[in-house]
């Protein structure tokens, strides 16, 4: 099964992340300007925040 993954090594963090208001079912979550965090189970790997994210920071693997 696959499972969306955020390489950190790619992820700024030095903002808002623009991937987080994409995702249909909120799965993925930002603490501050942390890396966004995803929540397995809820995410449906639609793929939409990883299309979206600029830095190519969120893999489906």
């Amino acid at each position: 099964m696959n499972e969306l993954v955020v390489n950190e090594q790619r992820c700024p963090q030095n903002h808002p992340c623009p991937a987080v208001r994409v995702c249909p079912v909120g799965a993925l979550k930002q603490d501050g300007f942390d890396a966004p965090t995803v929540d397995n189970d809820a995410c449906i790997k639609c793929g939409k925040c990883v299309s979206f994210c600029p830095m190519r920071a969120l893999q489906l693997l």
